[in-house]
């Protein structure tokens, strides 16, 4: 049967200052299809559902937009691309969890009776839309009182309340359990045989083949191949979002397979597939300065999936141990729960230099010698402040003396470290919020070096950061390590991994699936992990 096309962009260029997010895109959505949409983090992906779905509005992007029949879609704004028939469901489920399914789905569109909200009609209105999608639900339960699935069904029955013939699903299964995730699936076919058209966003590989018709790969802004969701063009998919061609810089399928195999059993691998030695394993592991067993990382609110279940992990003294997953893996809660700074319930056994210690509070991280280098620099650096006062703010009870704060000792300190980590700036007087992205990264590494800490959890350190300066951020990981440092690096990009660490442990939905050794990490078995092929 000859596909009929919904939707249809053309030449699609989105700018934001100094980077081009989405570059001469073309992109066909057909009716009744799953069209699922791929690619690494930064390749461009949220910023095309965003412009589809009015988030960036007509004008704010070059090319056109059609839906069927040729007609302009022109969106300003979210409700008017609902109105022609578009309709987004974020990654985050966005409920009021105080009110009323019958409410959430009426929000801010609830029907009137001589000026006032028409309880009963909302009510009435909304068991009929639940009931058309086969939503099992009652209308007038609190939504904070559902599982996190159920959520998500009442807002894509919301969504197509509204009559959008295409809907785009951001991640939809990322904090879902595996049944839950199902039970999406389940309703997405129904919606498939009604011929409303869905675009999937998702990291999980397995996911997608399992429920699309069709895969388009985005690799930096641009579509990087379009492919049939069957299993054989699986190595193509990854391939294309790797951005690499032919048979595999690893000689071929089988061998890549073979590895990825060998490392989802939790064992190092080597290029020929083979699996490492224990020796070879436990090499760098004498003397080991932090290790976490059977962390279990509870959501906050206790509705979702927990982040985090079950890791263990280990970083000797002198090791860069990366650690790799796409979104919703749980890579950044495991530094956060480390450093004592997640904010809901935390589980497992936490070791230091081979004690067991009791980490409540980033004060007591710091107290044990770690420190976390945050992915937003505007949450942990003082922008108004200068580099001295950024730099000595996480160790002032060794700055200050009968009281009072040691200038000349902070000064002294700050010189020392700005020359050290080669600190590009007018002087240690000057603001932290004038540097630029590198710099104010080695002011954060600073700040925790001027603590005493030997053990450094790095969340995506170079995020935002120019390639010149990415480069001396690595170079600087690679002269801790060689003091004698532990480096924790959590990193969204998987070249940076292959780049300077020693071991990379990769998570999936929040578990360990398998760790690589050396010169057997590479980008394309780090995905395949990641991914789950």
């Amino acid at each position: 049967m000859t596909a009929t096309p919904l939707l249809q962009a053309r030449g699609i260029v989105k700018r934001f200052p100094g980077v081009v997010a989405v570059d001469h895109l073309d992109l066909t959505v057909n009716e009744g299809e799953v069209m699922a949409l791929l690619g690494q983090n930064g390749a461009g992906k949220s910023t095309v559902i965003q412009i589809l779905a009015g988030v960036h509005p007509y004008g704010s992007y070059e090319g056109e937009i059609t839906l069927q029949n040729d007609r302009p879609f022109r969106a300003t704004s979210v409700s008017q691309a609902q109105a022609l028939g578009v309709a987004l469901v974020p990654q985050e489920v966005n409920v009021v969890p105080d009110l009323t399914v019958a409410e959430n789905m009426f929000l801010n569109t609830e029907p009137t009776r001589f000026g006032f909200i028409d309880e009963a009609s909302r009510l009435a209105q909304a068991r009929r839309t639940l009931a058309e999608f086969d939503v099992a639900v009652d209308a007038s339960a609190t939504m904070g009182t559902l599982d996190l699935a159920t959520q998500q069904l009442i807002a894509i029955a919301r969504a197509l309340s509204k009559k959008a013939r295409l809907l785009i699903l951001d991640e939809p299964t990322a904090a879902l359990t595996d049944n839950e995730a199902q039970r999406l699936f389940d309703r997405m076919r129904v919606l498939r045989g009604r011929g409303v058209a869905c675009i999937f966003v998702s990291h999980r590989l397995a996911e997608v083949f399992a429920i699309a018709d069709r895969i388009v790969v985005m690799r930096d802004g641009r579509a990087a191949g379009e492919y049939p969701a069957h299993a054989e063009a699986k190595n193509d998919v990854v391939r294309a979002m790797l951005g690499t061609s032919g048979a595999s810089a690893m000689g071929g399928h089988g061998e890549g397979d073979a590895a990825a195999a060998g490392a989802d059993r939790g064992q190092p691998v080597k290029p020929d597939g083979r699996e490492a030695s224990a020796e070879a394993s436990a090499e760098a592991s004498a003397e080991i300065a932090l290790e976490v067993r059977d962390l279990v990382v509870h959501d906050p609110d206790q509705r979702r999936r927990p982040p985090v279940n079950g890791v263990s992990l280990s970083v000797a003294k002198g090791e860069i141990l990366g650690l790799f997953g796409l979104l919703g893996a749980g890579c950044g809660e495991v530094a956060q729960a480390i450093f004592g700074a997640w904010p809901g319930e935390v589980e497992g056994k936490v070791s230091v230099d081979g004690c067991e210690v009791e980490i409540d509070h980033p004060a007591d991280a710091i107290g044990y010698g770690i420190g976390l280098v945050a992915q937003d620099r505007r949450e942990s650096l003082v922008h108004e402040h200068t580099i001295a006062d950024n730099i000595v703010l996480a160790c002032l009870g060794t700055v200050t003396r009968r009281g009072f704060l040691d200038v000349p000792k902070i000064r002294r300190l700050a010189t020392d470290y700005m020359k050290r980590l080669a600190i590009r700036a007018p002087s240690i007087d000057t603001q932290v919020g004038s540097l630029s992205g590198g710099n104010q990264q080695k002011v954060q590494v600073a700040r925790w070096l001027a603590t005493g800490a030997r053990v450094l959890l790095l969340v995506d350190p170079t995020r935002g950061i120019d390639i010149g300066a990415r480069h001396e951020i690595n170079q600087l990981w690679k002269t801790l390590s060689a003091e004698g440092c532990a480096l924790l690096l959590i990193s969204s990009e998987a070249e940076e991994l292959v780049d300077v660490c020693h071991r990379v442990t990769v998570l999936r939905n929040g578990a360990a699936v398998g760790d690589l050794v050396g010169d057997d990490i590479s980008e394309e078995r780090l995905l395949r992990l990641a991914a789950g092929v």
